[in-house]
């Protein structure tokens, strides 16, 4: 489930610094809003936290993902583009519709088109498959959740928070428009009884930056540019 915007090459380095700033035996758990396609999440889950609740508002994302963690996913050993094109209008939840829309899609946009296309010999199925696969033995521990709800669902206390949430700058795979002033404000109420680390290019003033790296931000190497990768924390935090 590697596509551009996700944060499978830096995730490592976020739990490295998250854990640091926020061990386990001072908070009561793990808990990421946002969770998309666990670029984070998946490094997260054997720091020793006491629970892991990985939730998102697309609802067949979280299907695939609850799936996995029982070990019901069934991957395809073939598809076609005939075939991704029909998974498109599946009745959601549907772990398959994520798993193609997502997985087999150019770039990663949800059926942004069929990767395979222009992957020449690459066997997408086949990466995606072994990328399931490496996410799988992450993400089975008993004390680990999937919940298919919006953050403004969400009342986290004593948690150590990650969010990812879409960025202004680019183009993201939302399922609708995003308040971002309703976000930041969120998130400065969530911080006074939270541990919370946002991913952002940008944020308000009040948020400090306490990591940063410069990243690419599209796969076409005629218009390709980088930009900067940040976690921020709220400055007023108590």
């Amino acid at each position: 489930m590697r596509y551009l915007g996700a944060k499978h090459s830096i995730g490592k380095l976020l739990a490295e610094v998250m854990v640091t700033e926020c061990p386990p035996d001072i908070v009561d758990g793990y808990i990421e809003p946002f969770c998309g396609s666990l670029g984070v999440f998946k490094n997260m889950t054997d720091k020793g936290y006491n629970k892991y609740i990985a939730t998102d508002i697309q609802a067949d994302l979280i299907q695939l993902w609850k799936e996995l963690h029982s070990d019901k996913l069934i991957v395809p050993t073939e598809m076609t583009e005939e075939k991704y094109n029909q998974l498109k209008n599946v009745e959601s939840p549907s772990a398959l519709k994520a798993l193609v829309g997502f997985g087999l899609s150019y770039g990663g946009k949800f059926f942004g088109g069929y990767a395979q296309k222009w992957s020449g010999n690459w066997n997408v199925l086949k990466e995606l498959y072994n990328s399931i696969d490496r996410i799988k033995v992450k993400i089975q521990g008993k004390n680990i959740e999937f919940c298919n709800k919006s953050y403004l669902e969400l009342n986290p206390v004593n948690m150590l928070v990650y969010c990812d949430p879409p960025y202004k700058s680019t183009e993201g795979y939302s399922t609708g428009k995003f308040n971002h002033e309703e976000f930041w404000e969120t998130m400065r109420r969530w911080s006074k009884n939270n541990y919370v680390f946002i991913s952002s290019e940008k944020a308000p003033d009040d948020f400090l930056i306490v990591w940063e790296r410069s990243k690419r931000r599209t796969l076409n190497k005629k218009d390709r540019f980088y930009s900067y990768e940040r976690l921020y924390i709220y400055n007023g935090a108590v």
